[in-house]
């Protein structure tokens, strides 16, 4: 369950970095809101079935809603750490790299060129190495408070 004071409800284009979004009908997204990694644009990264792990640049678009949570931590699962300089992560994988962690997402939504990254985090401790992870989840809240609001497995 989520507090009244823990969600607000609006289009993808109004939601900034790094929140959550959960569709309120089978129409609207399951979704991250990120930045794109050349410039400073909000982008959205798909979590949904429909779109899996596609990203568009969002800002100002009022075409998709939902609720939307601020707040949200990125928590990835250690055991499934693997060397991206080995074996390039798939869409639906999370990277560590320098100061940030990106999602990596299957192109882009109005294309499907490769893959393309989503800034999900910066500002990080800097790493000197990268690490990639097919598995992560999305949670609210720490300690007994945490709740885990999505999973993601990107080997399925």
């Amino acid at each position: 369950m989520l507090g009244a004071e823990e969600f607000s409800v609006g289009t993808i284009g109004d939601a900034t970095p790094l929140a959550l979004i959960l569709p309120r009908n089978e129409h609207e997204p399951t979704a991250l809101i990120g930045r794109a990694t050349q410039g400073d644009a909000r982008a959205i990264f798909f979590l949904d079935d429909r779109n899996l792990f596609k990203s568009f640049e969002c800002a100002g678009n009022s075409h998709w809603t939902g609720l939307q949570i601020q707040g949200v931590r990125i928590e990835v699962d250690e055991t499934s750490a693997f060397d991206p300089e080995r074996q390039w992560p798939k869409a639906g994988c999370v990277l560590r790299q320098s100061t940030q962690l990106l999602a990596v997402a299957a192109g882009n939504f109005q294309s499907s060129r490769g893959t393309e990254l989503v800034l999900l985090v910066d500002d990080l401790a800097p790493a000197s190495h990268k690490a990639a992870f097919s598995r992560w989840q999305i949670s609210l809240g720490q300690g007994f408070e945490k709740r885990v609001l999505h999973s993601i497995d990107a080997d399925k």
